[in-house]
């Protein structure tokens, strides 16, 4: 029998690194005044899931037009502080032990909109990064990687949080989990999907969801 397929993505799912993205995108904007900043947030929570590079191009060209932003120097001011920030950050106890405990059982992936070089720096931090098959990062898409990981063989699970990971699995005919939190619970509310608050008994609630 084929291991079933379990592709993380890694803000807001395996480590809460979604608040400090949230909060990088007003602090490396606030120079240019409060109004603009919290623009430029709102457009990142609009758009979560989607390589930080592909929005600040948009915002380059949609709202700091007149600022002549720099994307390299965005994207290291933007990386230095994350880096900071997300180094204190724990992974969540009952999902490290999923992962020591299964990641024989199941074939443990990587789909994240973070830059790949920094991506598997962070995982090798923390100490898990052994437990995946393959680690995929911007600037491909998660649909892209969706498609590199699929095995027409195995069963495939997504495991997300924003409306970038649910479309991603979505039309790559990959089943979805959300990781319901603050940031997104709202967006998802009308939408009727599998949902999870948090990792505890997870192996038996990625079995009851293949029998549903």
């Amino acid at each position: 029998m084929s291991k079933i397929q379990i592709i993380f993505d890694f803000d807001g799912v395996i480590l809460n690194s979604h608040k400090v993205k949230t909060s990088a995108f007003y602090y490396i904007f606030k120079e240019f005044g409060k109004r603009k900043a919290l623009k430029a947030q709102k457009y990142h929570l609009k758009n979560v899931g989607i390589s930080r590079i592909k929005k600040f191009k948009y915002l380059n060209k949609n709202l700091f037009k007149k600022e002549n932003i720099k994307i390299k120097e965005l994207n290291k001011k933007f990386t230095e502080y994350c880096i900071n920030k997300i180094s204190n950050l724990k992974i969540d106890i009952y999902l490290l032990n999923f992962f020591k405990k299964n990641y024989k059982k199941y074939d443990f992936y990587i789909s994240t909109g973070t830059p790949q070089i920094e991506i598997i720096k962070i995982l090798k931090e923390k100490k898990i990064f052994q437990f995946f098959k393959k680690v995929y990062g911007s600037p491909k898409s998660k649909i892209k990687h969706i498609n590199l990981i699929k095995n027409k063989n195995q069963k495939r699970i997504f495991i997300g949080d924003s409306k970038e990971d649910y479309i991603s699995a979505k039309k790559t005919n990959t089943k979805f989990i959300l990781k319901e939190h603050a940031e997104n619970y709202k967006e998802f509310e009308k939408i009727k999907i599998f949902k999870i608050k948090n990792f505890k008994n997870l192996n038996y609630k990625i079995n009851y969801f293949y029998i549903i």
